[in-house]
């Protein structure tokens, strides 16, 4: 089965992803995801103890993980 990786520009008017949608956006697996929010590289949000990840905080950390072409983080 083929693994759905989703674009964050699909949901405009979303501000808080579920760990599911925000796995699939980062492309990473639900573990992976649950290791950047417990090693605080992605901050979350918890509400009625379920666990969102804020839009705002799901683009910092893909603009701190992009690799420019020489390979330089930016």
């Amino acid at each position: 089965m083929k693994a759905l990786i989703y674009n964050i520009m699909e949901w405009p008017e979303k501000t808080l992803f579920s760990r599911q949608e925000a796995s699939r956006i980062l492309g990473v697996g639900l573990s992976t995801l649950d290791s950047l929010i417990t090693y605080t590289e992605l901050p979350r949000v918890i509400i009625h103890k379920r666990v969102f990840i804020h839009r705002r905080d799901l683009e910092n950390y893909i603009g701190i993980c992009r690799v420019t072409t020489q390979g330089d983080k930016q």
